[in-house]
């Protein structure tokens, strides 16, 4: 025979074990939110970072010079982890290949009306280590990588 007494100490254990249950998939849900939020984060300045590059690369600045302005947009990243590439194409019956804008002396050699290029990558460390990795099929990492390129114009 059942009684009141027994009852509510089966609901008791009813709530514990759906607690159970529920609860590693709530704090998946709640991490992942958290950690998406994070790359977003690092995302916008990425893109603030190359267009901050390109706008400054667009007027002629040198490589040092470009590299430096796009790198101090980037408050809040690990710029040991940050990797640059600055490259230009010109026009001439169709865009020519990406070529390296970089010579021995940084200069910005670019003619006026090519394409310039800024593009920067971050290896992005997950907050919740390699957890969500395994879950975005990175298993083993620690750090998803996360770019943004920008294109502008050369000045005359």
């Amino acid at each position: 025979m059942i009684t009141a007494r027994n009852n509510l100490t089966a609901r008791r254990g009813t709530v514990s074990v759906e607690a159970a249950l529920v609860l590693p998939i709530f704090l998946t849900l709640l991490f992942g939110i958290i950690e998406f939020g994070f790359i977003f984060k690092d995302l916008l300045l990425l893109h603030q970072g190359a267009r901050e590059g390109a706008r400054v690369a667009a007027t002629g600045a040198t490589v040092g010079i470009i590299d430096d302005r796009a790198r101090e947009s980037l408050t809040g990243i690990n710029l040991d982890e940050l990797e640059s590439e600055i490259k230009y194409r010109t026009y001439a019956s169709g865009w020519t290949d990406w070529t390296d804008l970089d010579d021995a002396n940084g200069e910005n050699y670019a003619p006026g009306g090519s394409q310039i290029r800024v593009t920067l990558t971050y290896a992005h460390p997950l907050a919740a280590g390699p957890f969500f990795a395994r879950l975005i099929g990175r298993p083993g990492d620690a750090s998803i990588p996360l770019s943004s390129s920008m294109v502008m114009y050369r000045e005359q």
